[in-house]
């Protein structure tokens, strides 16, 4: 029963962070207008910029205060989301800011690393998580954001398939926006 509750667990937990709207998101849908492996590549991006955070956040977060670091890291943030969003915008229809997988894979982890939300995250809720419900909830809360990847990338794939350019359009705006609001947001938190 404790392995159910402890997997169910940490399923909801990675799909309920995965899902909400942000810089990933954003980036997952503009991708997955053009290729469904080239979007699940940012996904596993962001996941290994997860990986690498919650290993810092294990090993040096519990002997060390980083709380007071993740406020320089808004600016940073800020004008990496900003530059994506213009890349985003600029770019032809079904071009965007690159195919390939690679690209896609780096640009995740970039953002992943950078993102000040995805820090907090890690050093705040991942470390208590991880500190009540041990790794093996850790495990299933990276197979719950997988999963939402592929959901979210098919979904869109589908309907860009369906409606074609329109789609396209449509979600290069809404992402590139998006972009460009969590810049705005952050710098605005770096002055808080």
């Amino acid at each position: 029963m404790d392995f159910i509750l402890l997997a169910s667990g940490g399923l909801l937990l990675g799909i309920s962070l995965a899902a909400p709207p942000g810089p990933i998101t954003s980036m997952l849908i503009n991708r997955a207008t053009r290729s469904i492996p080239g979007a699940v590549s940012v996904g596993l991006g962001a996941m290994t910029a997860d990986f690498i955070l919650m290993v810092i956040t294990i090993f040096i977060g519990s002997e060390f205060s980083l709380h007071r670091y993740v406020h320089y890291i808004y600016p940073v943030g800020a004008a990496f989301f900003i530059y994506l969003g213009y890349r985003i915008l600029i770019s032809p229809v079904s071009e965007g800011t690159g195919n390939s997988r690679t690209g896609g894979y780096v640009s995740g982890v970039t953002v992943g690393l950078l993102n000040p939300l995805q820090i907090g995250w890690w050093l705040t809720a991942g470390l208590g998580v991880y500190e009540r419900f041990g790794i093996f909830t850790i495990i299933f809360l990276f197979a719950g954001a997988l999963l939402w990847v592929f959901i979210l990338t098919g979904a869109v794939r589908i309907a860009t398939k369906k409606f074609e350019n329109k789609m396209e359009k449509i979600i290069k705006i809404f992402s590139s926006t998006f972009l460009f609001v969590f810049g705005a947001v952050f710098i605005y938190l770096f002055f808080v």
